[in-house]
């Protein structure tokens, strides 16, 4: 997966990426998608209405303190919109402890089982294709391909000539389950996963662009099998996910591709598959959604209720007090009440109330200023050995207790330890101050008055004139948690002879896009904030061609996201290789695992923690799985159940 899809500024800036624009692909238009003629629909039939169905017991409130945009599937983004769709749509996919699982196609596609498949393409001059880094270009003098048959950057080839060449594209078929239906009744087939695929493409770029660019051709083979071709080079290790989820054509097709996502239909009462039906929107107070008879797990007695209500709310605060006062029965992740944990683990202890916590996806970061392009700013990190001490200057296990009461976990690199990729044999730092100093003294700074409470010296450091004092500038967010950890980290630099001096700045300035922001603008020493991964390891954070500045010197501008700087030919050959590999190619788990030793040995940035978050419920409530999921807590919403319904 490519980094605009994997990874954002965790809650703390909205970034613009730069970079250069490429031509959609040939004989693809903006067209209006009531050129499609749906089929007709069927009168309603409830899915098996021969088994018994348990009698649900009513109501299940849900406390949100976000209300939602537009519930229409392209454009929303936010976690309540994301968790009011989880019951309109159930899936397509799931993920669960960062592993891919399928919910109405049959099984994930595999090149062992003949559903994903490589063919040879023929790739002209000025063709679009993905090259052996994997950025989408069209092909010119210069360029660097894989040609059929090569699958790592070790057999890439230059392109010098002026003759079409032979690229490897992949094919992915997704066959979806057998008496699937619309909440109205509606049989749900491959054409409508196909609707929306030409519905996502007439509004490229607005809807999932870069997947747009990436699919060469889209169509459905016969009632439930739909066909992914991608661009010829474009292999990586979500493949098996490359299905569009199906949209209503029956119910949306007489609409254009720019009427449709304003619209009520679309985006106010969109029409699913899921456990729920939209019934009502009330602005400003309530989403209400009935049980839904046509889902395809009624004959499983799901969902439990009769109807689903998403009450809007203040703030964590109105939404607490709601469910203490029996008005709701879970306050969703919106509410934010990760900072109450004290109180919430008290209200628990009084069987008031029960605590979900979920391990996050999102993780603080303390990253390097390696090469700055401020004029004149010493180059404190720019030895490996340097941010190794750094390292162990810092009491990691001791700061996530001191920040979560020992909810959080340490970060030892940019996957969590949970994650089927992540490398255990790459280097780890644990907290030894004496062993820091060894370091710091071999680099070339120097205690030279034995008093480990004042900042080292410089003495012959590359890049810092000799005298310097190793005093930097460490920028902060004005986050109440953020903050409490720079303090603390504080004082264990200076502990080691590091003079670390906080600068706050909100979050939109300090992370803004170069050349302002000064993170992103590369013009600081010591900077902490956070990133989001997913389930496609993030090695690419710190790839060379990710470095941000001034294009054409840099490729993506002031777009990149590698603040760093950091630059090194191996790691980014083995991230090249791990992110445009297939997820079932022995090369996909090796790259990954090469490139996070790389990185665990040179430490461009260090990871600090974990986050995690809360869900809130009533005592009596289950079925809420506290996995790691990308989805969030509220993505198995049919499951959830009260009193005498729990095991």
């Amino acid at each position: 997966m490519h980094l605009k899809n994997l990874i954002g500024i965790l809650l703390l800036a909205l970034l613009a990426a730069c970079g250069r624009g490429v031509d959609l692909p040939a004989g693809q238009t903006d067209q209006s998608l009531a050129t499609s003629q749906p089929p007709a629909a069927p009168s309603p039939t409830p899915a098996d209405p021969a088994t018994p169905q348990p009698e649900p017991p009513g109501l299940l409130t849900v406390c949100l303190a976000q209300e939602p945009r537009s519930l229409f599937y392209y454009d929303a983004v936010s976690t309540a919109e994301r968790g009011v769709l989880a019951a309109v749509y159930d899936g397509p996919f799931e993920t669960t402890a960062f592993s891919v699982q399928p919910v109405i196609v049959e099984k994930m596609p595999a090149l062992a089982d003949g559903d994903a498949l490589l063919q040879p393409a023929t790739v002209a001059p000025g063709d679009l294709l993905v090259d052996a880094a994997g950025q989408l270009v069209n092909l010119a003098q210069g360029v660097r391909y894989r040609p059929t048959g090569c699958g790592e950057q070790a057999c890439a080839q230059t392109y010098t000539g002026d003759q079409p060449v032979q690229v490897d594209a992949l094919v992915v078929r997704f066959r979806l389950l057998t008496g699937l239906q619309w909440a109205d009744g509606a049989p749900l087939t491959a054409a409508d996963s196909v609707f929306s695929y030409e519905l996502a493409r007439s509004l490229y770029p607005a809807a999932w662009p870069e997947r747009v660019l990436r699919t060469q051709a889209y169509r459905a083979l016969d009632e439930l099998t739909v066909e992914w071709t991608g661009v010829p080079g474009d292999l990586d290790g979500l493949y098996h996910t490359r299905f569009y989820p199906p949209l209503p054509q029956h119910a949306w097709g007489e609409l254009s591709a720019q009427e449709l996502p304003s619209s009520e239909l679309a985006s106010r009462q969109p029409l699913g598959w899921g456990a729920y039906a939209i019934q009502e929107w009330v602005a400003g107070d309530h989403i209400t959604l009935q049980r839904n008879p046509f889902y395809f797990r009624a004959g499983e007695g799901l969902p439990h209720f009769d109807y689903l209500v998403y009450r809007f709310v203040a703030d964590g605060e109105e939404a607490l007090a709601a469910l203490l006062a029996g008005e709701c029965d879970l306050v969703d992740q919106t509410a934010m009440l990760e900072s109450q944990v004290a109180r919430l683990d008290g209200l628990q202890a009084e069987g008031r109330l029960a605590v979900i916590t979920q391990p996050s996806a999102a993780w603080d970061v303390l990253a390097f200023g390696i090469a700055s392009l401020e004029p004149g700013r010493p180059d404190f990190f720019g030895q490996a050995e340097v941010r190794r001490a750094v390292a162990q200057c810092i009491d990691r296990p001791a700061l996530v207790e001191g920040l979560s009461g020992g909810r959080m976990t340490v970060a030892e690199s940019y996957l969590p330890a949970e994650h089927p990729l992540y490398n255990a044999e790459a280097a780890r730092y644990a907290y030894d101050p004496a062993a820091a100093a060894e370091r710091l003294q071999a680099a070339g700074w120097l205690d030279l008055d034995a008093d480990p409470a004042t900042p080292r010296t410089a003495q012959g450091v590359v890049g810092v004139p000799d005298g310097t004092a190793f005093v930097v500038e460490y920028l902060i967010s004005l986050d109440a948690t953020s903050q409490a950890a720079a303090r603390s980290i504080q004082a264990w630099l200076a502990g080691c002879g590091i003079q670390a001096d906080l600068v706050t700045q909100q979050a939109r300035s300090l992370l803004a896009a170069g050349p302002e922001g000064p993170v992103f603008g590369r013009q600081f020493d010591l900077a902490q904030f956070g990133w989001v991964t997913a389930v496609e390891p993030p090695c690419s954070l710190f790839i060379t061609n990710e470095i941000p500045g001034s294009y054409p010197e840099y490729d993506l501008g002031w777009g990149g996201m590698n603040a760093a700087g950091y630059s090194r030919q191996t790691y980014d050959e083995a991230c090249a290789d791990a992110l445009t590999s297939l997820a079932d190619q022995p090369l996909h788990t090796q790259a990954h695992a090469q490139a996070q030793a790389l990185f665990a040995e040179d430490l461009p940035a260090l990871p600090l923690y974990w986050h995690f978050r809360l869900l809130v419920t009533r005592p009596d409530v289950c079925g809420l799985s506290p996995a790691a999921l990308a989805d969030g807590l509220l993505a198995d919403i049919e499951q959830v159940d009260v009193g005498e319904g729990c095991p």
